[in-house]
């Protein structure tokens, strides 16, 4: 049966929202962890406030501008593999981004961090949804939204204390090991659910 249903819900339910929730954190971590370590980025990659605006706010925008194609393509072609497709992508942009050189790299890494985060953020919700039922899932949704909000409000904290402590393109790398973590617990225990769910 269909994970989900109130015949028989999924046996690892909490554990897949356990991994959907980091996936989720990392993508609203990302939306303001970046602000606090833009002075060190400008002075060490010599950005000019045109180039800074545009790795500030170019993640917001790409990842607005997809959200509803992802969460769309999810639908029918899966949620959990648009999910680990956004999550491989996010990590990639990462890698890009800590390695970048200069402004055009940054901007290019951070295109493809908002796309992975636009296919990440609907597959939760959409999975969370399915999976859950009843009061469990008024609970399960209580913690989407915690994790939303927590992740929102540490991001300014993660980054200056990264930024200070080891560098700016720390609050890039973090990301990998996180990434690559989320795609084989993802593998692991999420299901794969669509529309026709």
């Amino acid at each position: 049966r269909r994970p989900g249903t109130t015949e028989s819900p999924y046996p690892r339910r909490w554990a897949a929202l356990a991994v959907l929730a980091c996936g989720l954190g990392l993508v609203v971590l990302d939306g303001t962890i970046v602000g606090v370590s833009m002075p060190t980025i400008i002075r060490e990659l010599g950005l000019d406030l045109a180039g800074a605006q545009w790795v500030t706010s170019l993640y917001a925008v790409v990842f607005a501008a997809f959200l509803l194609t992802a969460g769309r393509i999810g639908d029918f072609a899966g949620r959990r593999r648009l999910f680990l497709f956004g999550v491989a992508l996010f990590t990639v942009g990462s890698v890009m981004a800590a390695l970048a050189t200069g402004g055009g790299s940054l901007i290019s890494a951070r295109v493809f961090q908002g796309l992975g985060g636009a296919a990440i953020l609907p597959s939760t919700l959409s999975t969370v949804n399915v999976v859950f039922r009843g009061r469990e899932r008024a609970a399960a949704f209580g913690v989407w939204g915690a994790v939303m909000a927590g992740a929102a409000a540490i991001g300014p904290l993660a980054g200056g204390l990264l930024t200070e402590n080891i560098g700016w393109e720390s609050i890039f790398w973090v990301n990998v090991p996180i990434g690559v973590a989320l795609i084989v617990a993802g593998l692991a225990v999420v299901p794969e659910t669509s529309a026709r769910d």
